[in-house]
């Protein structure tokens, strides 16, 4: 089994974010004039750097790809429900909270990677998958990270080989999706109008657990292409 890609939406997918730090180091006096922002906006921003760093550290290197590909092949995906757990416990624990609220007047969030399913409109494929959502705009999707057979997998990476993309958008694209975490404000999502295969899995996820492959494991894989 190949090694997922790790991931890296901290630059990816927050351009703004990279932006600013770039502004810091050249442009002190506008960080004087935005030291307020700066201030409500910096502790969401570690949070979501900590997720991506704990997660990448691990458990994304452990997973069993093959096995979770199985896995949704089968009526209860029970290692898909474990994995989606343990990525939903990371969570609570670096964000401090599974509830994100978007901004609006008092910002308090800017952009947060959250853990949820995704299913194809048109094959009825379910993944798990980390999902991008900006909180600036009520919640707009922006990023997708599929987790499937091959790894980490980020939809729309203009690196990865013509047969995964075509392989990707022929299970998947379209989709429906849906998060664990509670985002008030999420103009995009609702959990009452949810396609069956998602709302059973968000129903009973966390009463499941999945094993981890040893680190021995993760040391003698390839990198995935990007």
């Amino acid at each position: 089994m190949r090694k997922p890609i790790i991931l890296n939406m901290k630059s990816e997918c927050r351009p703004l974010q990279a932006m600013t730090w770039k502004m810091f180091c050249v442009c002190w006096g506008f960080w004087v004039a935005m030291m307020k922002w700066s201030d409500k906006t910096e502790e969401i921003m570690s949070k979501l750097d900590q997720y991506i760093d704990y997660i990448n550290a691990h458990i994304l290197p452990f997973i069993d790809y093959n096995e979770l590909d199985r896995s949704y092949q089968t009526a209860e995906k029970e290692y898909a429900k474990g994995i989606l757990n343990r990525l939903h416990t990371a969570m609570l624990e670096q964000y401090g909270d599974t509830r994100l609220n978007c901004g609006h007047g008092d910002m308090q969030e800017e952009y947060a990677v959250v853990p949820g399913v995704i299913q194809g409109k048109k094959t009825g494929e379910i993944a798990i998958a980390l999902l991008g959502i900006d909180l600036l705009s009520s919640g707009e999707h922006c990023q997708t990270e599929f987790l499937c057979k091959y790894g980490v997998v980020s939809q729309g990476n203009s690196d990865l080989p013509k047969a995964l993309s075509g392989e990707i958008t022929a299970r998947y694209l379209p989709y429906d999706y849906c998060y664990t975490a509670d985002i008030p404000g999420d103009i995009h999502i609702s959990k009452h109008r949810l396609p069956e295969g998602i709302k059973e899995i968000l129903q009973t996820f966390q009463k499941h657990t999945a094993s981890l492959l040893p680190k021995e494991n993760r040391e003698n894989e390839t990198d995935l292409e990007r």
